[in-house]
């Protein structure tokens, strides 16, 4: 029966309604605290929005169920309670405009109308016949399909999609034997996704047919699976565990009969998760002592906590605090059940950057001007630039606002070659942090010329690569990454979902048939690149992008040689986890200056202990980046005989300690040429022609034309400068131009090229 609350005065609401003593929160906003049943404690929440837009917490407790309308957030009124047998354990659903509520105190499934929601009422419950426990409820909405969970007979299958009043009972999916529990529920598109708590497996099901069909089974990270859910288009799943310890996993169920592991969290290795769903790109989780968390999976691979608000002021880990969440209302506020203070209704602060991230350059002039549009849900407090040059000190610019709204814009100052930059944009909204790219990352570019001397995106195939092991297993592949992973410790890896670009990756164990991502005990294996020229090119550097999960370098290694010699190693002190593909950009030159050729190797030993994913590599380079830019011409020049204008041009690079060559052709065959070098230029009219070079801070140089005297644009001319080795050159300029006596010309006395402005370089 139902029962009124009529003690609930405007007094009592308002003390309901104060903040609690004691809360945390980053990226969310409390809106209102209710703890009108002192005297109970709290369990699962559900939600309900009313065809008028109305909308209404689903509240229960140990002794009942309460309907509380929140259509004003931050003044929620309790509009009816619903005894029910006492237990720890009660969950609600909706279908259409009615509530379900179980129990694990017994009594069957109360059905609540909600047509008039400030004055709901009980139409009966029913099922007490069918079951004595229940644990859970599910409801597949499209199809009026209830499933009552974790009963002493198994799973009951109900149709309420003609009479949501007074349902039909179909039958019992599976038994009531331990191996066939399932301790919850959720379909949506003809799909069940199943968590067998006992066996610590997360089953999917199709179930358009009766009896359901079993498509998939997976074991959880903590072997104790408590909930699942999907996203809305069906390709990201996730899941909980109910131990200390534990993480939310996600995975990939784009086909629901292979699933494949993808990333996981934790935001405190002593805490226990609880119920988990996800909702666009943001996973909310109810986490008992850490209470309320929002997760950003728009990469699964790489969750990223967004916002969070902790209900629980004692210490982590136990059965305290957040039970329940529910963040499916159209107003985007959120419910949170605290077992011992009640509902709570909060808003995550949404936050998002974008940036089109700035791409290498030859300019050391600068500036580089970074824009970002950014939008949030709170108001926002800052937005920052932060850079550093070569790994330097970080350096912070405030970003401007303009046009349109929600643009900002600052710069780089101009970098003298070769630097690299890299930079993040953070924005401060709602007393949280969102940074683009990610936490603790960078965007990045160079400043500077880039030889490349050997590239392999591995679209091509093999190209050359070989791999081998020296113990027990070879588990090197080329092909495309399936995200397949596992757990070490309580703490989650898995190999990337895709390559970084294309489709190929070479890695250790990539997933596929017959596969799990992760590489064996005791094996040594290697991966080596084809013997790569290096075509006399000095300061070579190696970089790729990484993927890599791998025990501490005390136990298992991941090295990079090169020529046998290690460039880089794994660190000892702590197991390394990529969450994303990652950029190695590693100095080689003391090894390639002196050699012809490059072989490069990737090793994997690993001890008897502990196993994760090993490498995975794409996007493979041997570089330079330098700042010897190639000489610019500039001005113009003075043609001579037959109207034919001297030419310049150079080989070599102008780097210290080496010589460099400037070149005239189209001369007047036979003649005489002066080459004119300066550290300054100028635009001086003389002699009938335009001088490019300033005479007073330089110098010419004689030499003899070739070709057949008199013949018009037959000669040419050439001249070797040798550059000191003196590194104070560096990035010195310097202005040359060439001069021929040629009385064809139309002052009769000299031709002229255009001006050659060539840079000094280092590297």
């Amino acid at each position: 029966m139902r029962m009124t609350v009529p003690s609930l005065s405007a007094a009592l609401a308002l003390a309901a309604l104060a903040a609690p003593a004691w809360s945390q929160a980053s990226n969310t906003v409390l809106l209102a605290n209710i703890d009108p049943y002192t005297s109970l404690n709290y369990n699962d929440v559900w939600g309900y929005a009313a065809p008028n837009g109305d909308e209404y917490a689903l509240v229960g407790t140990t002794g009942g169920m309460a309907v509380i309308d929140t259509t004003i957030p931050t003044t929620p009124v309790v509009r009816g309670f619903f005894n029910g047998p006492t237990s720890t354990w009660r969950d609600i659903r909706t279908y259409r405009s009615y509530a379900y509520v179980v129990t694990e105190g017994g009594g069957g499934m109360q059905i609540i109308d909600l047509s008039n929601p400030n004055t709901p009422t009980l139409v009966q419950t029913w099922g007490s016949q069918l079951w004595g426990n229940a644990h859970n409820i599910c409801i597949d909405t499209a199809t009026g399909m209830i499933v009552v969970i974790g009963t002493n007979n198994g799973s009951a299958v109900i149709d309420a999609s003609q009479n949501p009043a007074n349902p039909t009972f179909v039958g019992y999916h599976l038994t009531g034997a331990q191996n066939d529990y399932y301790h919850d529920m959720h379909i949506q598109n003809g799909i069940g996704h199943g968590s067998m708590i006992y066996r610590g497996v997360y089953r999917l099901l199709d179930v358009t047919t009766w009896p359901f069909t079993v498509l998939s089974e997976r074991a959880t990270p903590n072997t104790f699976t408590h909930n699942a859910w999907p996203n809305g288009d069906d390709t990201i799943g996730v899941t909980t565990d109910e131990r200390a310890g534990a993480v939310v996993k996600f995975w990939n169920i784009a086909n629901p009969a292979n699933p494949v592991g993808l990333g996981s969290f934790t935001p405190n290795t002593n805490s226990i998760p609880h119920n988990a769903f996800i909702v666009g790109n943001v996973c909310h989780v109810a986490w008992y002592t850490e209470g309320y968390r929002a997760i950003d999976i728009s990469n699964p691979n790489q969750p990223v906590e967004i916002g969070s608000y902790d209900t629980w002021p004692g210490a982590s880990g136990g059965f305290n605090g957040a039970w329940g969440c529910y963040p499916f209302q159209p107003s985007g506020n959120i419910y949170v059940n605290d077992i011992s203070t009640g509902l709570y209704i909060v808003r995550l602060q949404n936050t998002s950057i974008a940036h089109q991230p700035l791409v290498d350059t030859t300019d050391e002039n600068g500036p580089y001007g970074i824009d970002c549009d950014v939008s949030s849900s709170a108001s926002i407090q800052s937005v920052e630039l932060v850079w550093r040059a070569n790994g330097g000190a970080e350096t912070r610019v405030p970003m401007t606002a303009g046009s349109p709204a929600g643009r900002y814009s600052a710069s780089i100052p101009g970098q003298l070659a070769p630097t690299r930059v890299e930079y993040a944009i953070e924005v401060q909204s709602g007393g949280a942090t969102k940074r683009s790219p990610g936490p603790n990352a960078w965007h990045s570019f160079q400043v500077g010329v880039l030889t490349r001397v050997f590239f392999d995106d591995f679209e091509a195939g093999v190209g050359g690569w070989t791999h081998g092991l020296v113990l027990r297993q070879d588990d090197w592949q080329l092909g495309p990454t399936f995200g397949r992973g596992g757990t070490v410790s309580g703490v989650g890896f898995a190999d990337p979902a895709s390559a970084y670009s294309g489709t190929n990756c070479w890695g250790n164990d990539l997933g596929g048939s017959g596969f799990n991502g992760i590489y064996q005990p005791s094996v040594s294996n290697w991966l080596q690149s084809p013997a790569i020229p290096t075509n006399g090119v000095q300061g070579l550097r190696l970089r790729f992008r990484r993927w890599l999960t791998i025990e501490s370098g005390a136990f298992d290694q991941a090295q990079v040689l090169v020529n046998n010699q290690i460039v880089w190693a794994n660190p000892t002190n702590a197991n390394l986890i990529d969450t994303a593909w990652n950029l190695l950009d590693l100095d080689i030159s003391s090894i390639a200056n002196s050699a012809s050729s490059l072989s490069v190797r990737f090793n994997l030993i690993t001890d008897g202990g502990a196993n994760f994913g090993g490498w995975t590599i794409d996007d493979f380079e041997i570089y330079r980046f330098s700042d010897c830019f190639p000489p610019e011409p500039y001005g113009a020049g003075t043609p001579g005989t037959g109207g034919i204008e001297p030419t310049i041009s150079s080989t070599g690079e102008p780097r210290i300690g080496t010589t460099f060559t400037l070149q005239g052709g189209a001369m007047l065959g036979g003649s005489t040429a002066f080459l004119g070098l300066a550290p300054a230029s100028t635009s001086l009219p003389i002699a009938g022609i335009t001088l490019l070079v300033d005479p007073l801070s330089g110098f010419f140089l004689t030499q003899g034309v070739s070709g057949a005297p008199g013949v018009a644009g037959a000669g040419s001319a050439s001249l070797s400068i040798p550059i000191p080795a003196d590194p104070l050159l560096d990035n010195a300029d310097i202005f040359h131009q060439w001069l021929v006596l040629d009385p064809g010309s139309a002052g009769g006395l000299l031709a002229a090229s255009r001006g050659l402005r060539a840079r000094i370089c280092q590297f």
